[in-house]
């Protein structure tokens, strides 16, 4: 199975989906590890759009980005800390199931997951 984690640092559980750097996509029967950069944060500094706040506030899209670029990469399951209502529609659209957890570290939430 392969889980997508978004990320700041490849370690830890991003708060928000859309302002996180990147996704670590784990496979649970492997334990290979890719990295993906968020390409809605890369626009985001290539173009010096000022943030505040919420990704969401902000009409970035990454619900619409995001969803595709996960499944393009084999991607099962998509754990966040929370997630808002169009990602939610777009992962489900696409068929990638949503795991909502408190846990922060990546390898922790890996090692005590249970299909």
């Amino acid at each position: 199975m392969k889980i997508a984690f978004p990320t700041n640092n490849k370690k830890t559980i991003a708060q928000h989906i859309g302002l996180s750097k990147g996704f670590l996509i784990v496979d649970t029967d492997t334990n290979e590890k890719i990295y993906l950069e968020n390409p809605v944060m890369k626009e985001v500094q290539e173009k010096h759009i000022k943030l505040n706040g919420d990704c969401g506030e902000h009409g970035l899209g990454t619900g619409r980005v995001v969803p595709p670029m996960l499944k393009e990469a084999g991607v099962d399951a998509f754990v966040g800390r929370e997630f808002g209502e169009g990602m939610l529609g777009n992962l489900e659209y696409v068929g990638i199931k949503t795991i909502v957890t408190d846990e922060t570290d990546i390898d922790s939430f890996i090692k005590n997951f249970k299909i």
